[in-house]
């Protein structure tokens, strides 16, 4: 039986307010459309790009530097975990401090948020704070921590149009601990309630499509 759990780095496209209060918002729909393709038809609608790419290539560094910056031993999570709504994979758990933490790589100096209010708002509008609100659910957590990391792009994925000295160069002269911005997002029940309503209105519709094609 097909079942709709989505997933947190989804959650933000489904948390688009509807003009109707009990309705389902254009952006969500466009998001449940594809993800129905995707378990009927196996298609991926986003395969990746060069951003992506680098983020999964030095993932294992940017933990390594977020451990550095707290003094702590840190390594990838790899259990996934979910619920009767959503289901996800945080980068990392520190059940000691009920925490969890995610690293996310940015492409270059222009790109990334150095400053505090910068990192807030390129948190909120890429709908991290979702994405945290799901974590923190799932894993039982107070708080979740977004770190922007900043690091050389590896030589392999520039292209031939790609200046070194501006993604390799450039990086390095900056001390490490200036790399890296920190956005706190605490545990709020309010949210995740409202994550409840929008995914149960998602799981609806959903079930709405797979009846079509049947």
């Amino acid at each position: 039986m097909y079942q709709l759990k989505a997933r947190c780095s989804g959650l933000a496209d489904l948390m688009v307010k509807p003009k109707s209060r009990n309705g389902i918002s254009a952006t969500a729909k466009s998001a449940v459309r594809k993800i129905v393709k995707f378990d009927l038809f196996g298609y991926r609608d986003f395969e990746g790009n060069k951003y992506t790419e680098k983020g999964i290539a030095l993932e294992e560094q940017a933990i390594k530097l977020s451990g550095r910056k707290r003094g702590l031993p840190l390594k990838k999570n790899t259990e996934r975990r979910e619920n009767d709504w959503i289901t996800g994979e945080c980068d990392i758990y520190v059940p000691s401090r009920r925490l969890i933490i995610d690293t996310k790589c940015s492409w270059d100096i222009g790109s990334h948020p150095f400053f505090a209010d910068e990192a807030e708002e390129k948190a909120k509008k890429a709908g991290y704070d979702a994405q945290m609100q799901g974590y923190m659910w799932l894993w039982d957590c107070d708080e979740a921590q977004i770190d922007f990391v900043l690091l050389p792009t590896p030589y392999d994925q520039l292209s031939s149009y790609d200046d070194p000295n501006r993604y390799i160069d450039l990086v390095e002269q900056i001390p490490q601990e200036k790399r890296i911005t920190t956005v706190t997002i605490k545990r709020d029940e309010k949210v995740i309630e409202k994550i409840k309503e929008r995914v149960e209105i998602a799981q609806e519709y959903y079930q709405q499509l797979i009846q079509e094609m049947r």
